[in-house]
């Protein structure tokens, strides 16, 4: 039996929406970084305007669809002058080094067991997955200045 879906049910674009962009864009601002507020906020107003709450995504499939939040935040980043990438990807890393002392400061391998020892465990899994995060967003700032000198060096020789 195939299954067919209904005229009524409204697929996800190809492309971004450009309602949804304009939307997105109003929502960031200037800003390069995105968080689970901007989606919520993105499908409010999509709700709140009476579209469908698919033109937040784009994409062919699912496994494969993109937010129109991030496809703005990636044009803001490719707005920003290098230097100031630069900049934010020192602040970055000084964060993830400070919390990384921070957690080692702080662990007493004399603690591992009794009272509390769930707590400090969870804390530091905490700890560990915000430095995965930081991490996550300096890959991004840099894929971006790696992008920026591919370029220049095609114009270059070009």
């Amino acid at each position: 039996m195939i299954h067919q879906q209904a005229a009524s049910v409204v697929s996800r674009p190809l492309e971004p929406d450009p309602f949804a962009s304009d939307l997105a864009a109003v929502i960031l601002g200037k800003r390069i970084e995105t968080d689970h507020r901007d989606y919520n906020a993105l499908l409010a107003r999509l709700r709140g305007a009476g579209r469908p709450v698919e033109l937040a995504f784009y994409g062919p499939d699912a496994a494969t669809a993109g937010c129109v939040i991030e496809a703005v935040a990636d044009v803001n980043l490719r707005a920003i002058p290098a230097f100031r990438i630069l900049s934010r990807i020192a602040s970055l890393k000084r964060r993830q080094s400070a919390s990384l002392s921070a957690d080692m400061a702080r662990f007493d391998p004399a603690r591992l067991g009794g009272r509390g020892a769930a707590g400090r465990q969870r804390d530091r899994a905490r700890s560990a997955e915000q430095r995965l995060l930081l991490a996550n967003r300096i890959r991004r700032l840099t894929a971006e200045l790696e992008r920026r000198e591919k370029i220049g060096q095609g114009q270059a020789e070009g």
